[in-house]
């Protein structure tokens, strides 16, 4: 499955970036993450003994390709100690694994003039005319390691190696999760034979809890998925699920209020809590949660309920706008 939205590319690259800046074994780690789901077939050796690992910090594609990777630890010589690093692993290589036709060579390294022209050298040795030829490539960190693997990964995958993309972060409310999933799925065509049966909607409760303009916008749009939900927990092998994941949300929302009185913050916190802190990272996730919200809110389950003999002007209990 393909990024769901250009944000989330955007966070995803953010977050390759950082973890690019890593030293030593931390970012040779993140190295092998990314390539065990690049490859099927990527295994990457442990070191046994004197051998080593024998200069393989992973082989795949029946043993045809087999990386090298270096995660820069020196301060000084930098170049000088690339060269080196970039040699004895490319030799020890060349002598255990006969099979490999592409070596690739996976940094985050200063790659100066030495290294650059120990890398030149080798590629002319192993050139297509030679007794064993190999192409040799370099994937410096973190924009080859981007374009040449980690972008070409899966959402699924991508959330794997780089966690953090939105999932519930209220623990009780993680069995939502697929209900977010089913509505973010939801093409805006597929909602709009179901307006004529959205259900008509009082804006007294919104004006008794002065809720403000970009909620109730949120709302709105939230509205349009109204019948699927209903649909959904209708679904459900447990009857309850409804009434205790409203119960939950009432306890977010009574936990918020005891915190703060601005209204924004205490929606953003139910936000928060069912589709984690990016959700508006992503337009279908946020319009996901939205929609899971004010189906609580319209149904009773979060906010005030205005008293009976209020009207549409008057002060309202929660928060200012």
């Amino acid at each position: 499955m393909a990024l769901p939205d250009s944000a989330w590319k955007f966070w995803f690259r953010a977050r390759h970036d950082q973890l690019c800046l890593a030293a030593g074994e931390e970012f040779e780690n993140y190295v092998s993450k990314v390539l065990s789901h690049l490859h099927k077939d990527y295994v990457n050796p442990e070191a046994m003994g004197s051998l080593g690992d024998g200069g393989c910090d992973g082989i795949a594609e029946n043993g045809s390709i087999l990386y090298a990777c270096y995660g820069q630890r020196a301060v000084t010589n930098l170049d000088q100690k690339t060269k080196k690093k970039l040699e004895d692993d490319f030799a020890r290589a060349y002598a255990f694994w006969p099979e490999f036709r592409v070596w690739r060579f996976v940094t985050n390294a200063s790659f100066g003039p030495a290294s650059t022209d120990s890398l030149l050298k080798l590629r002319k040795k192993h050139g297509p005319d030679s007794k064993r030829p190999i192409a040799l490539e370099l994937w410096k960190a973190p924009d080859d390691l981007w374009w040449e693997a980690v972008s070409k990964l899966a959402w699924d995958q991508l959330d794997e190696i780089i966690p953090g993309s939105p999932h519930a972060q209220n623990v009780e409310l993680d069995d939502l999760v697929e209900l977010i999933e089913m509505l973010e799925g939801v093409e805006g065509g597929d909602v709009d034979h179901l307006l004529e049966d959205i259900r008509p909607v009082s804006s007294t409760k919104m004006d008794f809890n002065r809720l403000p303009r970009t909620t109730r916008t949120e709302f709105d749009e939230g509205r349009l998925l109204s019948l699927r939900i209903d649909k959904w927990f209708a679904g459900q092998p447990d009857p309850g699920l409804r009434d205790a994941k409203a119960r939950r949300f009432r306890q977010i929302y009574e936990e918020a209020r005891r915190v703060t009185s601005d209204v924004r913050e205490i929606v953003r916190r139910v936000y928060v809590a069912l589709g984690g802190p990016d959700f508006d990272m992503w337009t279908k996730r946020a319009n996901a949660v939205y929609a899971v919200t004010v189906y609580f809110f319209d149904s009773c389950d979060i906010f005030e309920e205005p008293p009976a003999d209020f009207s549409i002007g008057e002060t309202g209990d929660v928060a200012s706008d």
